[in-house]
């Protein structure tokens, strides 16, 4: 398995949310498609990946007027300079306090860092960081079911949810980790001729898989996290599980949110 297929499946399985191993790629709310291996059929031998291949937009295509679905909501832009993270099930928050003598001088100056433990014998472990995070999201969830009358979205999927961030590192820990702490650092690189100051992300630890970008301009410019949901009934039919789920005191599936779409691996099995 890839480290690509390892980071995205373990953040998948904790936040059921697909985090993007290339952040840079512009994505919005709304956005539809299908997901693919992201491989030519005869490259058989290549690991199966999972890409968000986009073929509109339900809000520039007009389809979102057209069955009154509201204007995306922006959340958390009230707070510019906030850490947050997202991490797999076998990862712990840890003081960081703690860990102070692993620390480097320049990890230990950093305003914005956090530590985590991983879990012992928990395997490979995935932690997503975000500066500046900021999610649009499409509320209700609900109003996405009416995109089932829609023929061409039939079978696709769509963003619901995504996150966009100044600053982000992701970070695949290996199965022999016990820990990590992981800041943004404003000083000057050692050995640079420049007196500028741009942030970069260090770590204590430099085994694992590692990538990072940092902005000093505070533009969110990076979405290393979005949601999608499937473009597709669940049970058989409709109209008559309507009426035994009101019967049954269950909720009908009307008034579901879309289900949420799998990594293809997991949907395959």
């Amino acid at each position: 398995m890839s480290n690509e297929r390892r980071y995205v499946d373990l953040l998948f399985r904790a936040s059921k949310k697909f985090a993007s191993w290339d952040p840079e790629k512009h994505l919005e709310v709304g956005d539809w498609g299908r997901l693919a291996t992201g491989r030519p059929f005869w490259a058989f031998w290549r690991p199966k990946r999972c890409v968000f291949v986009k073929e509109g937009n339900i809000y520039q295509d007009k389809i979102a007027e057209k069955y009154g679905i509201p204007l995306p909501k922006v959340l958390g832009e009230e707070n510019p300079n906030e850490l947050t993270w997202v991490t797999s099930l076998n990862v712990r928050d840890m003081d960081v306090s703690t860990s102070m003598g692993k620390q480097t001088p320049e990890l230990a100056e950093c305003s914005v860092k956090v530590g985590f433990q991983f879990v012992s014998g928990g395997g490979e472990a995935a932690v997503l960081l975000m500066v500046n995070d900021s999610v649009t999201t499409i509320d209700p969830a609900t109003s996405l079911r009416q995109l089932l009358g829609e023929e061409a979205l039939r079978d696709r999927v769509v963003v619901s949810e995504a996150h966009r961030c100044a600053s982000y590192a992701s970070y695949l820990a290996s199965s022999k980790t016990k820990d990590v702490v992981i800041g943004l650092s404003s000083k000057a690189s050692e050995g640079s001729s420049s007196t500028q100051a741009y942030p970069r992300w260090v770590r204590t630890n430099k085994t694992g898989y590692f990538k990072g970008k940092a902005d000093n301009s505070g533009e969110r410019k990076y979405y290393p996290l979005y949601k999608l949901v499937s473009v597709k009934a669940a049970g058989g039919n409709t109209a008559r599980h309507s009426l035994d789920s009101t019967v049954n005191g269950e909720v009908p599936p009307e008034v579901l949110p879309l289900p949420d779409a799998l990594p293809l691996w997991m949907s395959s099995t």
